[in-house]
């Protein structure tokens, strides 16, 4: 969170001292998941994000985004007829810093008679932190210290990090509604390059060893199906198909307009 606090304060100062030319908005909307536990979009698992950014417009038809993102995402197995057996669930809180390049198929923003509308693309780079959670007995357990899928047992690794990089590319439309105000509508896919935003990846791990080594919570999160389906070796995951989120909703942006500006 400390981080993330910086980052929304450096935002801010940008806008303020950089002037013309320059942005500063607010993102908000819902937040999916695709993954192990969810290899469709469910919308009864849609959570909502919340954002800050700073934008540069490079020309009418470029712009650079520095975004800071909020979400929680969730999947569940109960959701799918032939993954209820399995019975896994999750829900993680997403913190996200990136960078994206936009570009407008319409001169927009800047230079003559540019249009008061234009759909865009874009795509970028950035990271995020993610901590997969679930519920059980009343009680909020984290997943990754459990080893559910007992990787720091049989490796001197230290199983995945907590922080990984992402690719993020989506598009929109934007309409101006005033000299200085922009809305624009969006949907961006964030691509990980992990398998454990839900704490699911590969096989089934020894339950007994689990318990001698982490505890009863262990093994009972690592198999929850009510029938024991996860004996040593059985696929528990797609450790071939890596996790994605993705945002879609509503972005409110207004124009600095400072009398002394600094072109970089």
């Amino acid at each position: 969170m400390r981080y993330i606090f910086v980052c929304i304060l450096f935002i801010i100062y940008s806008a303020v001292s950089f002037g013309q030319n320059w942005e500063i908005g607010l993102h908000g909307g819902g937040s999916n998941y695709l993954g192990d536990l969810s290899p469709n979009i469910v919308l009864s698992e849609t959570k909502s994000y919340y954002g800050i950014f700073i934008k540069k417009n490079l020309s009418p038809f470029f712009s650079s985004t520095l975004n800071v993102y909020y979400s929680t995402i969730s999947g569940n197995d109960n959701n799918f007829k032939h993954l209820k057996l399995r019975n896994l669930n999750f829900f993680s809180e997403i913190y996200e810093f990136s960078y994206i390049l936009e570009f407008n198929f319409f001169k927009y923003a800047l230079g003559l008679n540019p249009h008061k509308y234009t759909p865009y693309t874009f795509i970028g780079f950035g990271i995020f932190s993610f901590n997969p959670k679930t519920t059980f007995n009343g009680m909020i357990i984290k997943l990754k210290a459990l080893d559910t899928e007992g990787h720091l047992i049989v490796s001197s690794k230290n199983g995945y990090s907590g922080i990984q990089p992402i690719i993020p590319l989506g598009g929109g439309f934007k309409i101006k509604i005033t000299k200085g105000i922009n809305l624009l509508t969006n949907i961006g896919f964030r691509y990980t390059f992990t398998d454990y935003l839900d704490d699911v990846s590969s096989e089934y791990f020894s339950i007994d060893i689990l318990e001698d080594k982490y505890g009863y919570l262990a093994s009972a999160l690592s198999d929850r199906s009510e029938v024991h389906i996860g004996f040593d070796g059985k696929q528990r995951g797609r450790p071939d198909l890596k996790d994605w989120y993705f945002f879609y909703g509503f972005s409110l942006s207004f124009q600095i307009r400072n009398k002394v500006c600094f072109e970089f």
